[in-house]
């Protein structure tokens, strides 16, 4: 029997497999004209547009539930809306402000030199897989860096859209960066911002690989593993789950070589490595270890009911040990996804992955999603494992993404 966890939300119970309009015009603040070809998207999703001469947009097949809503263009400040979707909406008249940053006059300037900092960011921004490869920043020098630490830290930010193509998923990426640090002490990452895609134009054989290689990226990610608690099907879809006690590992060697799990030949190259020269090579080489509780759970025991319809939980402590801070989440890649009724089976399936979500507030230990898989506090959580490396916009999906043949 499911649990409930009250969840104290301005918003109401919906319908949440229909699909709506969301429609509004956008005017200068100063003098209340339309203003044209500003973008208005729906974040993480392929639904955007941009506004006509008067101003106007619509964005259509917005499914029911809560998403956010910005409009962005050059020289104003973008507008940002949470919006709860239980029917058509329309906003009426958006006001965009000015922004602070607009110059005064026109500059000609000789073209500026790339920062030192932009391989590294790519790296980091798109992540180290085989996907990530095939990603490239058509504006690289929109991206901004400044706090450059000799070390090898840095900070970076965006005031116009990065324009991405991503030969390998064929979706063209428009993001606008927030924030991004590098923090050398701590060799973390952080980044944030807003996105939307657009498909992109190809063969059959290119459309083919795309989906193929879309659906590799969705097994074992976080959109997959929410959608499978929800429906109450871990197993079929390759999970299992564990509580778990997480600290600090004892035996962490910070200078050991890790391995890219989308990439069989250099998890071979770093066996033998291993194996002839003595390199410590350790596929799960972490700065913490855990104690598993036995048993795996199922979908019915990790979801909480929420009161609201298009909204979830689930607990990531145990009421009977509150040592159990963690979940284990393991993934088996040689499960094969089944869409549409037919077994579809992936480009390349290796070994199984591994994932830990250690939840920070042992008060509340509440991880929020919705329908569509997505996190909607995922401040509450620290992850590490194969999932931490899916959160690089190399392997990102958009939020309302589906897997089709």
């Amino acid at each position: 029997m499911f649990k409930y966890l009250t969840i104290f939300l301005l918003f109401i119970a919906i319908n949440s497999n229909a699909q709506y309009t969301i429609t509004g015009r956008v005017i200068n603040t100063t003098d209340k004209t339309p203003i044209h070809l500003a973008v208005a998207f729906i974040n993480n999703t392929m639904i955007s547009t941009s506004t006509n001469d008067d101003g106007v947009f619509n964005l259509h097949q917005v499914p029911a539930g809560r998403c956010q809503l910005l409009v962005t263009i050059v020289g104003y400040e973008p507008y940002h809306a949470m919006l709860n979707v239980t029917g058509n909406i329309d906003l009426k008249a958006i006001a965009l402000k000015a922004s602070n940053n607009n110059l005064t006059e026109v500059v000609i300037k000789a073209k500026p030199k790339l920062s030192s900092c932009f391989p590294m960011f790519e790296t980091e921004f798109f992540g180290n897989s085989i996907f990530a490869r095939e990603c490239k920043i058509l504006n690289p020098y929109d991206v901004k860096f400044y706090d450059i630490d000799a070390r090898g830290g840095f900070s970076a930010r965006s005031d116009k859209f990065i324009e991405i193509e991503n030969d390998a998923l064929g979706y063209k990426i428009k993001f606008l960066l927030n924030f991004f640090v590098k923090d050398i002490n701590t060799s973390n990452v952080y980044f944030g911002g807003e996105s939307y895609f657009e498909e992109m134009k190809g063969t059959p054989k290119q459309q083919k690989e795309w989906r193929m290689n879309r659906l590799e990226c969705y097994q074992g990610s976080m959109m997959q593993l929410f959608r499978s608690i929800k429906s109450d099907s871990l197993s079929e879809n390759g999970f299992r789950i564990k509580r778990a006690s997480r600290g600090k590992n004892p035996y962490y060697n910070r200078n050991a070589i890790t391995v890219d799990p989308y990439d069989p030949q250099a998890a071979a190259d770093v066996d033998a490595m291993s194996d002839n020269f003595g390199i410590d090579a350790d596929y799960d080489n972490s700065t913490y270890s855990a104690q598993l509780q036995n048993g795996f759970l199922t979908g019915k025991e990790l979801l909480l009911k929420t009161n609201q319809k298009d909204m979830y939980a689930i607990k990531g402590t145990s009421a009977k040990d509150t040592s159990l801070n963690s979940l284990f989440i393991e993934h088996v890649k040689n499960i094969v996804p089944v869409v549409n009724g037919n077994p579809v089976s992936p480009f390349w399936i290796w070994h199984s992955s591994i994932t830990f979500f250690m939840f920070i507030n042992k008060n509340k230990p509440y991880l929020v999603f919705n329908n569509n898989g997505k996190i909607l506090n995922p401040a509450v959580i620290n992850i590490d494992g194969y999932m931490l490396l899916q959160t690089r916009v190399g392997t990102m999906l958009p939020y309302d993404y589906r897997p089709i043949l």
